[in-house]
């Protein structure tokens, strides 16, 4: 990070917006809830050893008691929609109690706050690195998926290095003759956005098959 903010002026120093702020958040809700439902669904993650956590506890005592005669794999549904619409109900809750200490008004406010001013609250926060150590310990370390990543990382990879040589291989609306800083950027922010399906078949048409291991995956 050091050495390219010697190349170009990122500000370090300063806090992104907003905007970029509630985008990273909402990373952290999507990747941890899509990954519990994947797990769940693959036979990766056990229920009983993810209510362990006091968090998915909670909810699922609720959804319990909501719905008693339910099917378990739908109440798992209703716990990943549960605990997404919990976790997005605090992000606003804290996110609007720090911007109203802090006395924001302006851009120029929030990068100077010297703080995060979009987050979980004290309590969430603990709750959901629980979580990510628990999936991180149950679910990414899993040999079985390590050629899943490998190949991730190598389809990623690809793309970005066949835009870089070529950026008229983006879609014309993505096309622009900004300078080399802001060209990478703007071949980083298609690559983040595009789904698995897309970027599989962006890789097989720019640079050639994409080789994933077959069965739950």
């Amino acid at each position: 990070m050091a050495e390219a903010n010697g190349e170009w002026e990122l500000e370090l120093d300063s806090w992104p917006s907003l905007e970029a702020q509630i985008a990273a958040i909402s990373d952290d809700i999507a990747y941890d809830n899509h990954d519990i439902d994947d797990g769940l669904r693959a036979g990766l993650l056990y229920l009983e050893e993810l209510i362990e956590l006091p968090l998915v506890r909670r909810l699922w005592d609720a959804i319990e008691t909501r719905h008693p005669r339910l099917a378990v794999e739908k109440k798992q549904r209703a716990l990943v929609r549960d605990m997404i619409g919990h976790m997005v109900g605090d992000v606003l809750a804290e996110t609007e109690r720090r911007i109203r200490n802090a006395g924001v008004e302006t851009i120029d406010d929030v990068r100077t706050a010297g703080k995060p001013l979009a987050g979980f609250s004290e309590g969430l926060a603990s709750e959901e690195r629980a979580l990510k150590r628990f999936l991180y310990a149950r679910l990414y370390g899993l040999p079985e998926l390590q050629p899943v990543r490998k190949e991730a990382e190598r389809v990623v990879a690809n793309l970005g290095s066949a835009y870089r040589a070529n950026p008229m291989l983006l879609p014309e609306s993505w096309q622009q003759d900004g300078d080399q800083k802001q060209q990478l950027r703007t071949i980083g922010d298609f690559i983040a956005g595009m789904t698995d399906r897309f970027a599989i078949a962006r890789h097989e048409e720019l640079v050639g098959p994409v080789n994933l291991p077959s069965g739950r995956f």
